[in-house]
């Protein structure tokens, strides 16, 4: 089942994805919450994964029926909250997410941006799990409000920016301070609020490693090639220099100390008032 405001049907290469599916075997999209002594294994990963979302499934109030998933990735939230008895739907803009959806989760699905959503409203519970910095600040509150019943939920659980001039770790994540001071000025208040950034960190850190053993087996790789054929591979940098600087300079977002020098991921639970 399919809902959703007027969209643009452009199929896009969801190449992360497929990567967290097909290569990985992942099907949760977010980070994970760890325990203090677990390794950096696979194994590990899905089970702080899998932490992370019943998290969010024990945040929510008593008296919950109707939730609705922003930015619902392959559905796996979708699906757990169902199986508890919550009537559930998801809405996503991307639509290799939709496909997935439709094949994991009998349920309906919104093919939309949130902020430009027409949904009829009813909802007791939205919740927004790394949904929120895609979603414009002068909309997100007063979206929320139009969707929900009174003295309705909106769960947010999202990293954002305290520093914005850290180059790239600045570019994705709303503003801390503006996110706070939208918040305030909303219909909304605060009923839970916990900075879950310590919990957080170890995602980082396995990416960081997994990195490392992605650039140390590119180079053993290469070995032979470099030796043999120093002008070619001189040639080989020339025209990949563009993609290899990108990737440096993108090598800081898993850097685990630096994004939490920078940023906070924090969990909010609002409540309409009356």
């Amino acid at each position: 089942m399919s809902s959703s405001a007027p969209t643009t049907e452009k199929a896009k290469n969801d190449r992360a994805l497929r990567f967290y599916r097909d290569a990985l075997g992942l099907e949760r999209l977010h980070y994970g919450m760890w325990l203090p002594d677990d390794e950096l294994t696979m194994e590990a990963l899905k089970a702080a994964q899998k932490r992370y979302e019943d998290f969010l499934i024990d945040s929510i109030p008593e008296g919950t029926r109707r939730v609705l998933d922003v930015g619902c990735g392959t559905g796996e939230l979708c699906l757990h909250l169902k199986a508890q008895g919550y009537e559930v739907e998801g809405l996503s803009p991307d639509i290799n997410q939709k496909k997935v959806f439709a094949e994991k989760v009998e349920a309906l699905f919104h093919f939309t941006k949130f902020e430009d959503s027409q949904l009829e409203g009813g909802y007791d519970l939205i919740i927004m799990s790394e949904s929120c910095q895609y979603i414009p600040l002068d909309k997100l509150f007063e979206v929320a409000q139009q969707a929900l019943n009174p003295k309705g939920y909106l769960m947010v659980c999202d990293y954002f920016v305290l520093d914005q001039n850290a180059g790239e770790l600045s570019k994705s994540g709303h503003d801390y301070n503006e996110f706070l001071k939208k918040a305030e000025e909303s219909a909304f208040g605060i009923v839970i609020r916990r900075d879950i950034t310590p919990d957080i960190r170890k995602t980082l850190e396995i990416a960081d490693d997994w990195a490392e053993k992605i650039l140390l087996g590119a180079d053993i790789l290469t070995e032979k090639f470099r030796e043999r054929n120093p002008f070619l591979w001189k040639i080989v940098k020339w025209f990949g220099r563009s993609k290899y600087e990108k990737a440096l300079s993108q090598r800081v977002l898993i850097d685990a100390d630096k994004f939490c020098a920078v940023k906070k991921y924090e969990f909010f639970l609002f409540q309409l008032q009356p």
